[in-house]
């Protein structure tokens, strides 16, 4: 695959981005998360329990709650139809030093399964 990073975590930002529109459960989240896919990087607005609003992080000082950051590889093993074992949750991919949490964690373990289905909702498909 000759595609450049920016490019791949563009791409994984896409994928996301048409996968989360649809997601939705019924929670009072409320939180502004910094996703990263290598070098692209967005803030996702969660509010009662959907995505609200998904801005690239062009803005300068542009806060967030908490911070999910994965290399482009950890995006695609973690998105597979049935991940392979290690690279199936994102406190195991934390673990394995692939994606990073970082911020105010308060919010994501308050809601940690929302958080974890709405990070897998571009999962490929049981189709």
């Amino acid at each position: 695959m000759s595609s450049s990073p920016k490019t791949r975590g563009a791409s994984q930002l896409a994928r996301f981005r048409e996968a989360s529109a649809s997601f939705s459960r019924n929670r009072a989240c409320k939180a502004d998360l910094l996703l990263q896919f290598g070098e692209v990087a967005a803030i996702v607005q969660v509010r009662d329990g959907r995505v609200a609003q998904i801005v690239e992080d062009r803005v300068p000082l542009r806060s967030w709650d908490f911070a999910v950051k994965g290399s482009e590889e950890g995006w695609d093993q973690f998105w597979q139809k049935f991940p392979p074992p290690g690279w199936h949750d994102i406190l195991a991919l934390n673990k394995r030093k692939v994606f990073s949490i970082e911020g105010n964690l308060h919010p994501l373990m308050s809601h940690l399964q929302f958080y974890k289905d709405l990070l897998a909702c571009a999962r490929e498909s049981a189709a």
